[in-house]
């Protein structure tokens, strides 16, 4: 039997509400027999608590497969939709099965915090493996947001929502007009109606607990055939070592280090990519900023990420109910840590500079990357940056809920926009399949950027300069089209229906 050893590891910071605190999470070699696929798995601070609506964190787990005959590419492997079929070692942790058997979320299994200790999961896979087959064994932190009731806009923000609370009643209804949620209506030519299917955020979700990492979206182009990456990339995948693959201008421009390691050769063998974000030719050393967040992504980059992922793109209300909490007042003009009070960080004035505990020399209350003047020397800092043993939800920079940075940093990319027809998204996951020429294929996720497009950005970034873009329920960009093309200030992440 062949195994991939996939050793997969990030050094970021979680919040809680009231503490945050560093986490790592491991998940060792991947071996398989039969229909069991077994590997490690462990983290640090987790939690699961009670108090205000139910919270947790989690794992995302996916599999991908390579037959080793034929073609070798790096397939999606379905995993049981029974949770009874899986298993986790250590009385701690419990496996949830999803019911398209794109992946599985491991968690906490009673209240409790604390390190999670290596624990051996055991997974059952829906087609046993051949004794040739490779397996790689993918995670993905995640924040657990539960059902509940909650506010979207602040009433007074740019653009922004008209501060009315979302129900079970409001969900199940839908809104002839989406203009009832809005200052100013949300189409250019009337508002167009707000479906039930519609993920208004009410529902409970997970959302990814950081930004897409540069490690993250390394390992996802080295899955992937040399056609697409050929999409997925600036450049051909066979140009030469050291080469700059997701940049659209200058070599290490705004802190992506993402460079060609290995060429491949034209539609037969794939590049393979790595980190080196200092410059020296030497990949994923310790300062070479695999955990800094991706930025250059364009709306089709990231969807096709998160459609690889079997996750999904959150939309504007899944955003506000991520940053605000269940039940929570708005306050006007705040920001995703629930306040009005800002701080800047920026890339110029760091300790540890591109490594697993890079933070900012500034320290205080609404700590942020913004306001970074120049998008080419500066650029994104490490996710979760702001975040340490002892920092509370306001110096951590921290969702209600403890999802990182959504404020500055990376601009999100959320379905949204002053002209997108609501009516055609129905909030579909991702399935792990793209399609051959490297593109993400979901039903009726909008297929382009831009406000009036389908896909909005939201929560600023390290190079907006006015704090006001950075504000929870702000939507300065409704109409904008940054992300329809690669641009140094965008990344974002993804959520899933549990």
């Amino acid at each position: 039997m062949k195994n991939i050893h996939f050793y997969y590891l990030i050094t970021c910071l979680c919040g809680l509400v009231g503490s945050t605190k560093a986490n790592n999470l491991v998940i060792g070699t991947p071996t398989v027999s039969g229909a069991n696929l077994q590997f490690t798995i462990q983290w640090d601070n987790s939690w699961n608590t009670a108090l205000g609506p139910t919270n947790y964190d989690g794992v995302w787990v996916f599999v991908k497969r390579q037959v080793c005959s034929g073609a070798q590419t790096w397939d999606h492997s379905l995993l049981s939709t029974i949770s009874g079929n899986h298993s986790v070692t250590g009385g701690v942790l419990q496996v949830d099965a999803v019911t398209d058997g794109v992946g599985v979320f491991i968690r906490r299994s009673a209240t409790g915090n604390g390190n999670i200790a290596s624990s051996t999961v055991t997974l059952d896979l829906q087609t046993d493996a051949n004794l040739i087959d490779n397996f790689q064994v993918f995670g993905i932190e995640m924040v657990f947001i539960p059902t509940g009731n909650f506010i979207i806009g602040d009433g007074v923000s740019n653009n922004g929502f008209n501060g009315i609370t979302i129900t079970a009643a409001t969900q199940a209804a839908g809104f002839a007009t989406a203009g009832a949620y809005q200052v100013s209506s949300l189409g250019s030519t009337g508002s167009p109606s707000l479906p039930s299917a519609y993920p208004q955020g009410h529902n409970a979700f997970y959302s990814m607990k950081y930004e897409v990492s540069q490690e993250q979206y390394v390992k996802f182009l080295n899955s992937l055939t040399f056609n697409q990456q050929t999409a997925r990339t600036n450049i051909s995948p066979a140009s030469a070592t050291g080469s700059w693959p997701i940049q659209t201008a200058a070599p290490n421009n705004a802190r992506n280090g993402i460079r060609i390691m290995t060429p491949g050769t034209a539609t037969t063998t794939p590049a393979i990519y790595g980190c080196d974000l200092n410059v020296n030719g030497t990949f994923n050393e310790a300062a070479d900023g695999q955990n800094v967040a991706c930025n250059w992504l364009s709306w089709p980059d990231l969807m096709t990420y998160l459609d690889w992922s079997g996750l999904r793109p959150m939309t504007e209300m899944e955003y506000e109910k991520a940053c605000r909490g269940s039940g929570i007042p708005s306050v006007a003009n705040e920001y995703a840590w629930g306040s009005t009070t800002i701080l800047q960080a920026t890339s110029g004035a760091l300790t540890n500079g591109g490594q697993g505990a890079e933070v900012s020399t500034a320290s205080g209350n609404g700590l942020c990357a913004y306001g970074s003047a120049n998008a080419t020397t500066f650029g994104p800092l490490r996710c979760g940056f702001a975040a340490g043993a002892a920092t509370t939800r306001v110096q951590a920079g921290a969702s209600y809920y403890g999802v990182m940075d959504m404020s500055g940093n990376v601009f999100e990319q959320c379905v949204g926009g002053r002209s997108f027809d609501y009516s055609s998204f129905n909030g579909l996951n991702g399935d792990g399949t793209i399609t051959a020429a490297g593109l993400f294929n979901t039903a009726n996720w909008p297929t382009a950027g831009g406000g009036n497009a389908g896909g909005i950005t939201r929560g600023g970034s390290f190079n907006s300069g006015a704090p006001g873009e950075l504000r929870l329920s702000d939507r300065s960009r409704m109409d904008n089209n940054t992300n329809q093309s690669k641009q140094a200030v965008v990344g974002g992440r993804g959520v899933r229906i549990p």
